[in-house]
C-alpha cells in the first residue's frame, strides 16, 4: 500500500470516529469552540480529506460551524501557494509551523526535511495566502546550540512577527535516535545552566520584541493566546480524534490506539478503538496544580477552597510556605505562581506540592 492509500484509509477510520462519537458529545451537552488538525504531520492530507472531515465534523456536531479557531500543525516543506488556498477554502484561520530553528546544521541533524530558506519562504508564502494567525515552534536546550545561535534564532523569528511563539527545550525519548545516540554517549545533553540561560534569553528577548508570556513554552502578541491549546490547562471537556488522541469530558480520561494500524482495524471492525480511565480526586487535584501552575496566571486559591478542601492541609501548606518562602512561588490576589525567572524549573515545584 503506497503512502496515498494509507492517507486515504486513515481519513477514513478517522471521518468515521468522528460521526461515531457524536452522540457522546452531544449528550454531554457539548458545543465546538475550536478545533486542532496536530501531531503528526496533518499536513501530508490533501485538502479534499481535509474538506471530508471537517463536513463530518459540522454535520454531526452542535454549533461546528460556528468555531472561532481553526487551526492545523504545517511543516514548512509541505507548503505551496495551492495548499495554502486550500486550507483557506477549507475555513482554517491559524497555522502552527514547525520551523524549530533558522540554523541549516542544526536542521539537518534534527533530520527535518527542511531549510531555513523554505522556512522563511513558507512563512512568507503563509501570509500572501491571508493568514494573519501563525505560530511557530522553535527548539533550545541541545548539544550544540550556542547561545550566540539561540539568539540568532530569536531575533529572526521576531523579525519574522508571527502571532505566536512556542518554545521548547530538546527532550530525550525512548526509542528515538537521540536517545539511543545518548545511551551509546555519542550525544551529551547540555548542562541545565546552558538550557536555563537559553530559557531566560527567550523570555527577555520575546519580551523585548512585545510578546507576552502565558504558559510555560508559549508567548503571543497581546490576545493572541492559542484558544485551543487554553482549552486543555483550564479543564474544558475536549474530543480528541485519531491515533494516540487524548479525549477528556469532565470526568473521564480517554486515549486512542496509538498504532495506526490498530485503530484503523478497530474502526473498521466497530471495536473499541482506545481506552479510558475516570480520575480520582486526587488526580484531578495533581492535574490542577500542574496545569495551573505551567500558565504564568497560576493557581486561583478559591478554586483550592472550594473543590480541593482535603488536600490542602498540612503538608501542602507546609511545602507551599517552603516554596513561597524560598521564592519559588508567589502568593497575590487570590493567586499562587510562579514568578517568571523560576518558570524554567517548574516541573520540579509542581511534583513539590503534589498530594
Amino acid at each position: 500500500m503506497n503512502q496515498t492509500e494509507k492517507v486515504d484509509e486513515f481519513t477514513e477510520a478517522l471521518v468515521k470516529e468522528v460521526v461515531t462519537r457524536s452522540n457522546d458529545f452531544k449528550n454531554k451537552g457539548l458545543t465546538v469552540n475550536t478545533v486542532y488538525f496536530g501531531g503528526g504531520t496533518p499536513s501530508l492530507i490533501s485538502i479534499p480529506s481535509l474538506k471530508a472531515i471537517l463536513n463530518a465534523l459540522y454535520e454531526n456536531y452542535p454549533h461546528a460551524a460556528g468555531i472561532r479557531e481553526l487551526s492545523i500543525e504545517v511543516n514548512p516543506d509541505d507548503i505551496t501557494s495551492q495548499y495554502l488556498d486550500g486550507l483557506c477554502e477549507c475555513g482554517f484561520n491559524r497555522l502552527s509551523m514547525g520551523i524549530q530553528s533558522f540554523n541549516d546544521q542544526h536542521l539537518k541533524w534534527m533530520n527535518r526535511r527542511h531549510n531555513s530558506l523554505t522556512a522563511l519562504n513558507s512563512f512568507e508564502l503563509a501570509r500572501k495566502a491571508g493568514f494573519s494567525n501563525i505560530s511557530i515552534d522553535l527548539i533550545f536546550g541541545f548539544e550544540m546550540l550556542t547561545t550566540e545561535e539561540w539568539k540568532e534564532n530569536l531575533l529572526k523569528a521576531i523579525s519574522l512577527s508571527p502571532e505566536h511563539i512556542s518554545a521548547y527545550q530538546m527532550s530525550i525519548e525512548k526509542g528515538t535516535t537521540l536517545h539511543r545516540n545518548y545511551i551509546k554517549g555519542t550525544y551529551l545533553q547540555p548542562p541545565d545552566e546552558s538550557s536555563a540561560r537559553q530559557y531566560s534569553m527567550l523570555q527577555e528577548e520575546l519580551a523585548k520584541g512585545g510578546y507576552i508570556q502565558y504558559e510555560v513554552s508559549s508567548f503571543c502578541k497581546p490576545g493572541l493566546y492559542s484558544q485551543h491549546n487554553s482549552s486543555y490547562w483550564d479543564f474544558t471537556p475536549y474530543f480528541g480524534f485519531g491515533p494516540s488522541a487524548h479525549s477528556f469530558d469532565g470526568t473521564v480520561r480517554h486515549r486512542n490506539f496509538s498504532s495506526l494500524d490498530a485503530y484503523i482495524k478497530a474502526m473498521n471492525r466497530g471495536e473499541s478503538f482506545g481506552r479510558s480511565h475516570k480520575q480520582s480526586l486526587k488526580d484531578r487535584f495533581n492535574e490542577y496544580i500542574m496545569l495551573s501552575l505551567r500558565r504564568t496566571e497560576g493557581i486561583d486559591k478559591e478554586v483550592l477552597e472550594n473543590s480541593f478542601k482535603k488536600f490542602i492541609k498540612h503538608q501542602f501548606q507546609s511545602e507551599l510556605g517552603r516554596l513561597t518562602e524560598a521564592g519559588f512561588l508567589l502568593e497575590e490576589s487570590g493567586k499562587i505562581r510562579i514568578p517568571p525567572e523560576h518558570l524554567f524549573v517548574s516541573d520540579g515545584i509542581i511534583r513539590d506540592l503534589f498530594a
